[in-house]
């Protein structure tokens, strides 16, 4: 005869040794392994779950070899934030700067380096270029298009470790009166 099948057991996976022993759990009746057997079979019926009771699992700790000592976080000088934008008046500026220039759209997107349409686009201000087409205009005009702009260092929210969101937090709820 061959070898026979190894069993396993239904509530741990664990390969059964020998015979197994056979428990009833919530009206079914399970093979199991002789710690599953030991854990489970004296148990009064419906006094317990095999289920997960939504607890968290315990962590495992792994040793870790020894670590350096962390280098002492240099201080934080408080500079205000420089953010780039383009003036308001970009496309009055490079209209008059093609003007003075008399050449042709084509010559100066080709000198320039932009589309004839972007070019005519932001010349007539049918839209805003970007800071790196407003420092190629810049360049190539001799003209101010871009001003530094410097806003207030807002402080982050610390939140703590151990804080989970509620659904209010995540959701944003807006209210509407009901007519009446």
């Amino acid at each position: 005869m061959g070898k026979e099948k190894p069993k396993y057991c239904e509530i741990c996976g664990a390969p059964i040794r020998g015979p197994g022993h056979i428990i009833r759990i919530e009206g079914s009746e399970l093979l199991v392994c002789d710690r599953c057997y030991e854990k489970y079979a004296h148990k009064k019926p419906g006094t317990f779950s095999i289920m997960p009771t939504g607890r968290q699992p315990t962590r495992r700790t792994y040793s870790r070899p020894p670590s350096r000592p962390k280098p002492a976080p240099k201080p934080r000088t408080e500079r205000p934030l420089v953010a780039e934008e383009i003036v308001e008046d970009y496309a009055e500026r490079v209209y008059q700067a093609i003007q003075r220039s008399k050449k042709s759209y084509q010559e100066l997107a080709q000198e320039i380096g932009l589309s004839m349409n972007d070019l005519r686009a932001i010349a007539h201000g049918h839209r805003e270029p970007t800071i790196k087409e407003a420092r190629k205009l810049e360049k190539y005009f001799k003209i101010k298009l871009i001003e530094s702009v410097e806003s207030e260092v807002q402080e982050k929210k610390i939140i703590p470790r151990n804080y989970e969101p509620t659904l209010g937090d995540i959701a944003n709820v807006r209210i509407k009166k009901r007519k009446k």
